[in-house]
């Protein structure tokens, strides 16, 4: 483990039950204070678990402005500060590798363990799109949909628990934004549409962990 001297003096803790408004959420942070990536990790209740670093009123304002948008998206969250986490602590703090068999993937991401040749950083995507849905028809009829109302590509599918899926688009803002409505009616037509999205520019922490999905 590193010294402490290495650490960051304080820690936001993001605990969003949507992997789509989580992604907003960090691209909408990421723009605004001057935080980074320490991990995220799918929670099991649907969502994404964000650890943010940076100075105490960096970390501050984070959650401020994560609690904000979740309000305006009406997604639920749970988040606090950690001003100088406690040595002892970063072992819970700071979760190992971890492949779940269930959902079939891996849960934990963390910046720099793995690249994926899908998305070096300098051809991060000008916009991504986001459809999750409770139910693999829902999700199905709102990709076919997506693809067939624009020109975008595929580049993940995450399978949350609970029956909440997230499939993720990459293309120009005005591909994705026609994709992202089509889906959107689609998949309303059909099931349950728990959130969709458009992200411009995604921010360097978006873009990590897109490159890990």
């Amino acid at each position: 483990m590193p010294a402490v001297a290495t650490r960051n003096p304080a820690v936001a803790l993001l605990e969003i039950h949507s992997l789509g408004a989580a992604l907003v959420v960090l691209d909408r942070v990421e723009k605004t204070a001057l935080v980074q990536v320490l991990q995220a990790e799918l929670n099991d209740c649907y969502g994404l678990f964000l650890k943010l670093t940076g100075d105490s009123s960096a970390v501050r304002i984070t959650v401020e402005t994560a609690r904000e948008l979740t309000q305006v998206m009406h997604v639920a969250i749970t988040a606090e500060v950690l001003d100088s986490p406690d040595t002892r602590a970063w072992g819970v703090l700071e979760s190992p590798p971890e492949y779940q068999p269930l959902l079939e993937q891996e849960v934990v991401f963390i910046p720099g363990h793995r690249a994926h040749p899908m998305n070096e950083k300098n051809n991060t995507p000008e916009a991504i799109g986001l459809i999750e849905t409770q139910g693999f028809t829902a999700v199905t009829a709102a990709t076919d949909a997506a693809c067939k109302a624009a020109s975008v590509r595929v580049i993940a599918k995450e399978k949350l628990g609970g029956g909440y899926i997230t499939v993720i688009f990459e293309g120009d803002v005005a591909s994705v934004t026609a994709a992202v409505e089509a889906g959107r009616a689609a998949a309303e037509a059909v099931g349950k549409l728990i959130s969709a999205h458009v992200i411009a520019r995604p921010s360097e922490g978006v873009g990590q962990i897109l490159t890990r999905l």
